[in-house]
């Protein structure tokens, strides 16, 4: 049903769109021809060209497509009028797009013609090209999100929830291992930033506003018998400086990299995190099988549970990559557009000296 509903969608627009590519082909290639006299096709070099009516009026129905689809920009800050479902836009905006580029070609004859009109069809191309890659896009990238990253959150979000499973992995270790020793390194002050988190402040790049904070880690009761019931059992001393020295100097920097604290505090940097053993799927899982055999079996559910907490991160940046492939195509679709505009009123222009 939602395939019909959505081949409902597209069907008045792709018919529009093939009809017009036929009878502009079929004009100017066919009926034109045939009117002509021999004089004017032998000036033309044998061949039709945007000078015949027939190029005229198709180079005139390309132009408006194109002016057509710089209206989806206004038409967007103007919601509140409600001119027309964005579907509706979207698909005539989709496969009109997809006509231009074979009625200009139809309009010059299949001729770039001069610099300035060679110019003009590249930069056509290229605005048709990018529309299709974020079409693309916007169809097969939350598909894959929706069944690859279950741990899924909002973007602006992540380097905050990521934040509360650093402090939520410390209260776990701190009551199942004891408190950190000494020898096992330093870490960034985070405990007086939690109280900011639970009332929907952010700290990230200094930002202390209200905002809300969705997807984060259930917190648990930190206590032991909590922890128990969890599986947590007693760790040597062993299993504490291993797991601490591992948590210090690898796994919190990965979780906190470009965290840096309203008091000033030093954060992670992002670029030191691409050398991180945890840095890809495979190689974190790598790194806590190895970390496992250097535990004791009681051990075992503290470190997955850390191994749990870089998962989600993992998932975490490839939602914000995603996130990126998905949205910053269009600074560069629209910024090339306007150029194509703006190139193609100059062309109008000059083309009515010569009418």
């Amino acid at each position: 049903m939602l395939f019909i509903r959505k081949m409902r969608l597209h069907a008045g627009p792709l018919a529009l769109s093939t009809a017009l590519v036929l009878l502009g082909g079929l004009w100017q290639f066919v009926i034109e021809p045939s009117r002509l006299d021999e004089g004017v096709l032998a000036s033309e070099g044998g061949k039709v060209s945007g000078s015949t009516l027939a190029g005229l009026v198709i180079g005139s129905l390309a132009a408006g497509i194109i002016f057509f689809e710089m209206l989806l920009w206004p038409r967007k800050r103007l919601r509140k009028y409600k001119l027309g479902r964005t579907k509706y836009w979207l698909a005539y905006h989709l496969w009109l797009g997809l006509a231009c580029g074979p009625l200009a070609f139809i309009h010059s004859g299949f001729r770039f013609g001069g610099t300035f009109t060679t110019v003009l069809m590249v930069l056509l191309l290229l605005v048709l090209g990018s529309g299709v890659f974020g079409w693309l896009m916007q169809v097969i990238i939350p598909r894959w999100m929706l069944g690859s990253l279950p741990q899924e959150t909002i973007p602006s979000q992540i380097d905050d929830v990521s934040l509360l499973s650093a402090l939520e992995n410390r209260q776990m270790l701190t009551v199942v291992l004891g408190t950190k020793p000494d020898q096992a390194g330093k870490m960034v002050g985070l405990e007086k930033h939690l109280e900011t988190l639970k009332r929907g402040g952010s700290f990230v790049d200094g930002f202390s506003g209200k905002q809300i904070v969705v997807g984060a880690v259930q917190r648990r009761d930190p206590q032991r018998t909590a922890m128990g019931q969890e599986g947590f059992g007693e760790c040597s001393p062993a299993d504490r400086m291993v797991i601490w020295k591992q948590y210090v100097e690898v796994i919190e920097p990965f979780l906190l990299r470009g965290f840096a604290g309203l008091d000033g505090s030093v954060g992670f940097d992002r670029v030191g995190a691409k050398l991180s053993p945890l840095r890809t799927v495979q190689r974190a899982q790598g790194w806590f099988s190895s970390l496992r055999e250097a535990c004791s079996q009681e051990a075992i559910p503290v470190v997955e549970r850390l191994q749990g907490t870089v998962m989600q991160r993992l998932q975490f940046d490839a939602q914000r990559m995603a996130h990126a492939w998905l949205h910053r195509w269009v600074a560069f679709h629209a910024g090339i557009s306007v150029l194509l505009t703006v190139l193609l009123v100059v062309h109008i222009i000059e083309s009515l000296r010569y009418i």
